[in-house]
């Protein structure tokens, strides 16, 4: 009976072990390298150029039209955890 209880009790610490060694694996995920510097405040904007480029200057510009975002009509079932 006791060894029983010591093999179920291992498998378990296993387990949890080899879950958390994989959370902490997935969370080390990312962009490697040191952090990039904020902006200057006090750089001089981009200079616009003056002259399109041949390809600029006969395409028409356009912004594609974004319908409007309109909020649905029955209530979502999670919304009284927000409320």
């Amino acid at each position: 009976m006791n060894a029983l209880f010591f093999w179920v009790r291992a498998r378990r610490a296993r387990r949890l072990a080899l879950i958390g060694s994989a959370a902490l694996a997935l969370s080390a995920c990312g962009r490697i390298g040191p952090l990039e510097p904020p902006p200057n405040p006090n750089a001089p904007p981009p200079q616009a150029s003056p002259t399109p480029s041949p390809d600029q200057a006969l395409t028409p510009q356009t912004k594609p039209k974004i319908p409007p975002i309109v909020p649905p009509q029955q209530p979502f079932f999670l919304d009284p955890l927000l409320k």
